[in-house]
């Protein structure tokens, strides 16, 4: 699995999947360094798309629609925090 490289030391030893649940108030240990790693609080602002389909979801009428409404703002959550949400030094 593709590991992400530390703002610190430079390694590559951050999980993507430890990045995908990071948040600015959760941390990370860097294996190679040792330095507590995060995202800025402008990670919070990937979760427009997936707000954008919950509420999308309650206006439509069918449960399938919805249903994939939410798939698709979760995955589109998902790359936009994978793809443009840095990883910091806390």
């Amino acid at each position: 699995m593709e590991k992400l490289e530390c703002p610190n030391c430079h390694q590559k030893t951050i999980p993507v999947w430890r990045k995908m649940f990071l948040g600015p108030a959760s941390r990370v240990t860097c294996s190679n360094c040792g330095s507590r790693i995060s995202v800025s609080y402008v990670a919070l602002l990937a979760g427009i798309p997936f707000l954008i389909a919950l509420v999308a979801a309650q206006i439509v009428g069918s449960l399938a629609v919805a249903a994939i409404l939410l798939v698709v703002g979760a995955l589109v959550m998902s790359w936009i925090h994978y793809k443009f949400v840095p990883l910091i030094v806390k």
